[in-house]
């Protein structure tokens, strides 16, 4: 299988050495999507579908936010219908980029590539944009230089970081919405469950515990509580929606979850969203996704469970 000299998504010239010989398929290092997989026979049909401006740029923030996601024909479709985050949105990932970034306060960023992509960006002038936006809030100041930028993060915006990071910032709770049936038990037992702890916090699922008040009171209470929700949709079950759907009416951040086979049941309003995909058979990649994603988007927790804690 000969290398591929051009990225599938965004067409920058990638890394070579993209085959490998233990895999059917590509591993792609682009400087603008991150790394990402993509299967052999997937490339032709992928190829083939005309992609606007605004699609590759969709795709290639989400393989961004999804470092390597392997792309294959029962995928491609859901590639092509992820929408696109708000413009405040994107430019609060974009800040929270510089702040991943900075080393210590006061130091200048220069402009890459990668900017394009964390900022679902089409193109430059979008990117100067949204550059512009978080210049005029005095979040940042830029210093552009024959087109491109140099950065560095500003008072205002270390306290705008701190206020997107700051809901339940003491929590250490994770609420876990699913799907109560025996199926799944080994999936939350061994899989999420542990996947949660591993990242510093302890999940917490309202079967699992007593209580005499209305479900339904508790689940409020619980999540008002949590620090994040952890909401997995196989099932489709309406409580998880509502459940997900509240927490993000609170301001905490959800991370979805679903069975891949389902993944196309999702409702409409849900598919604009990061969805972590599992298969049963293959559950030690889903629970390092787990850990990984809540790493990356609000960082280690700092619970310690305890050797005799029961699940």
């Amino acid at each position: 299988m000969n290398d591929i000299n051009q990225c599938p998504v965004c067409d920058e010239p990638v890394e070579p050495g993209g085959s490998d010989g233990g895999y059917d398929g590509y591993n792609i290092t682009c400087p603008r999507c991150g790394k990402y997989r993509i299967v052999g026979s997937a490339l032709p049909a992928f190829n083939r579908i005309t992609r606007s401006p605004r699609i590759k740029a969709n795709i290639s923030g989400w393989l961004r936010e999804n470092q390597t996601y392997e792309i294959h024909s029962e995928n491609i479709n859901k590639l092509m219908t992820i929408k696109t985050p708000s413009f405040h949105e994107r430019a609060d990932k974009l800040l929270l980029y510089f702040e991943k970034k900075t080393t210590y306060a006061g130091e200048l960023l220069k402009y890459d590539i990668s900017w394009l992509s964390i900022g679902y960006c089409v193109n430059f002038d979008e990117l100067s944009e949204m550059i512009n936006y978080l210049t005029n809030e005095e979040y940042i100041v830029d210093f552009p230089t024959f087109g491109d930028h140099t950065i560095k993060i500003l008072p205002d915006g270390w306290a705008q970081l701190e206020e997107l990071k700051n809901i339940n910032a003491d929590s250490q709770q994770c609420f876990v919405a699913m799907w109560f049936d025996d199926s799944m038990q080994h999936i939350y037992d061994e899989i999420i469950s542990e996947a949660v702890y591993d990242a510093g916090y302890k999940p917490h699922r309202v079967d699992k515990r007593e209580h005499n008040e209305k479900i339904d009171d508790e689940i409020i209470a619980q999540i008002k509580r949590s620090r994040f929700v952890l909401a997995d949709f196989t099932g489709h079950r309406g409580g998880v929606y509502y459940e997900a759907g509240f927490a993000k009416g609170l301001g905490l951040e959800v991370f979805w979850t679903c069975r891949e086979d389902e993944i196309e049941k999702l409702h409409f309003d849900i598919r604009q969203y990061n969805c972590i995909p599992w298969q049963p058979g293959n559950e030690d990649d889903f629970k390092r996704k787990i850990t990984n994603r809540i790493e990356a988007v609000i960082g280690y927790g700092e619970y310690k469970r305890d050797s005799k804690e029961s699940l």
